[in-house]
């Protein structure tokens, strides 16, 4: 995981996304918002690499202009948050499972019709794979997931 601290400005995202792209790296997450600080924003790529890979993609975000900060987190160092909007198939005589398994993980039910349930579940990516994993067993119909964010622990 990176995050970055960058100028809120149009084709950063095109720019830093190329870099990767030039690299042949794989980015498997990635979230943009807007900061603390006005006109900046910040950015959490999920890569998978090689450690040597990592350093070289650090340094090439460091020699970007519009690239104020960069900085490696590790799931130990950070909070780390998914957020999962997920509709399943849910027959008659399954509902009470499946929504007592989505309160068992934390999901909250957004819609229900009768043949499908909605869940919002935001938390750690890990737990989120698991909630996913068993709601298959049912059916899932959508599922959407909006990317990591991650902020730094002090």
């Amino acid at each position: 995981m990176i995050s970055l601290l960058v100028e809120d400005n149009p084709g950063v995202l095109a720019r830093i996304s190329g870099m990767f792209t030039r690299r042949a790296i794989n980015i498997t997450s990635l979230t943009v918002s807007p900061c603390e600080k006005p006109k900046l924003s910040r950015m959490t790529v999920v890569i998978n690499g090689s450690e040597r890979e990592l350093e070289q993609v650090r340094k090439q975000l460091n020699n970007l202009i519009e690239v104020i900060q960069v900085r490696e987190l590790s799931s130990e160092d950070a909070i780390v948050r998914d957020l999962c909007l997920l509709k399943v198939s849910a027959k008659k005589e399954q509902r009470a499972e499946i929504l007592q398994l989505a309160e068992s993980y934390g999901a909250r039910v957004l819609d229900a019709t009768l043949s499908t349930l909605t869940f919002e579940l935001a938390d750690e990516p890990r737990k989120i794979d698991r909630f996913v994993e068993i709601m298959r067993h049912f059916g899932i119909k959508q599922l959407l997931r909006s990317g990591i964010c991650a902020i730094a622990r002090d």
